[in-house]
């Protein structure tokens, strides 16, 4: 059943707990995560004051049920912008009810706004209900990816 009233905003820093929240519902595995509160709102203060980094969210209620977030950087390939969809999260109680999509279809048209020429997105593999969600809005497999990942300390 899809919720009949979701509120898509920019996010602020008052959102902070909201967000924190979703990430948590996530249930996220990952070693820079594991609840990790401080380090998620640090993050969340950086994206706020990035120019080209945007962080939008879905009210349902008075209630924050997802965000997504997305850079806009210049390319010489594209001759223009692109826009890369860093992350979406919908808390479980709004999945399956247009949340996603709401969040999708704002950040899309928020880059066409913004003179987006090409917008990307990765998920895991694996994360078919993702990639279904962003294939119904019109991206497709296009490259590989490919990922390194670093040891921080």
């Amino acid at each position: 059943m899809r919720i009949k009233e979701i509120l898509v905003r920019k996010a602020t820093e008052k959102d902070m707990e909201g967000i924190v929240k979703v990430l948590e519902s996530a249930k996220l595995e990952q070693e820079t995560w594991k609840g990790n509160v401080k380090w998620a709102k640090k993050a969340l203060q950086s994206s706020l004051s990035d120019k080209n980094y945007v962080v939008l969210l879905a009210e349902c209620n008075s209630s924050i049920d997802g965000f997504i977030t997305c850079m806009f950087f210049p390319s010489f390939w594209e001759g223009g912008k692109q826009g890369m969809i860093i992350d979406l999260f919908v808390r479980h109680i709004g999945q399956n009810k247009g949340v996603g999509s709401k969040l999708l279809i704002a950040i899309t048209e928020l880059a066409k706004v913004e003179g987006i020429a090409e917008m990307h997105v990765s998920t895991e593999n694996i994360n078919e209900k993702a990639r279904k969600l962003y294939e119904r809005y019109g991206f497709t497999e296009q490259r590989l990816l490919l990922e390194r990942h670093q040891t921080t300390k």
